[in-house]
C-alpha cells in the first residue's frame, strides 16, 4: 500500500556535497541581487547567516567554526574585505552550535527563527564594533545606523528563515555515523 522512501541519496557523499555547494551558491546569489518585496528599508535578508545557523544546529563546534570562516571569506570576497564578516560569522557559529546542546531548546522552525533573529543582531554588532575601532566615522553615526541595520536585518532574516531551513533540513543533516 505504501511505498518505501528511498534515502540512499543521503549516503552518497558526492551528491550531498554537490547539493551543499549548490545551496551555498544560491545563497550567495541571493546576497547579490535585490528582489522586489524581499527588502525592508533597503536591507535584504542575511542569507549566509541563515545558512550558517541551519548548518550549525546539527554540527559540532569545529565544523561550525570552519563553516563560519569559509562563509566569512566568501562574503568578504563578494563585498570587500572591510569590515570582515569572518569574525561575526565565527561567533555566530560558536553560539549556534552550543545553543542546541541545551535540553530546553528543541529543533523546530520557531526556535530556529528566534536564533536567527538573535544571531543577526550579534553579527551586526560585531560589524559596528569593527567600524567603530577602525574608521574615522563618528560614533554617533555608526551606532544610529547600527540600530536601524541590526533590527531590520534581524527581522527580515528571521522572517525568511523557513525558506532556507525547510529545503536544507534533510540535506544538511549529518549522517547517522557522524552524530555523537
Amino acid at each position: 500500500m505504501f511505498k518505501k522512501v528511498d534515502r540512499s541519496w543521503k549516503y552518497n557523499f558526492w551528491l550531498r556535497t554537490f547539493l551543499i555547494v549548490i545551496s551555498l551558491m544560491i545563497c550567495c546569489l541571493l546576497l547579490l541581487i535585490r528582489i522586489p518585496g524581499l527588502e525592508l528599508i533597503g536591507i535584504t535578508p542575511n542569507w549566509l547567516l541563515i545558512w550558517l545557523v541551519t548548518w550549525s544546529v546539527k554540527r559540532n563546534l569545529w565544523q561550525s567554526i570552519v563553516a563560519g570562516i569559509c562563509l566569512g571569506m566568501i562574503w568578504d570576497s563578494l563585498t570587500g574585505f572591510f569590515p570582515s564578516h569572518i569574525l561575526g560569522l565565527v561567533i555566530v557559529a560558536l553560539f549556534t552550535s552550543n545553543v542546541y546542546k541545551d535540553k530546553y531548546v528543541k529543533e523546530d522552525v520557531i526556535s530556529l527563527t528566534l536564533i536567527v533573529f538573535g544571531m543577526a543582531i550579534i553579527n551586526e554588532t560585531i560589524i559596528a564594533l569593527q567600524y567603530s575601532i577602525q574608521t574615522q566615522i563618528s560614533l554617533i553615526d555608526i551606532w544610529l545606523n547600527y540600530q536601524k541595520n541590526s533590527l531590520t536585518s534581524a527581522i527580515i532574516s528571521s522572517l525568511w528563515t523557513p525558506l532556507i531551513y525547510f529545503p536544507l533540513n534533510y540535506i544538511l543533516s549529518p549522517l547517522p555515523y557522524q552524530e555523537k
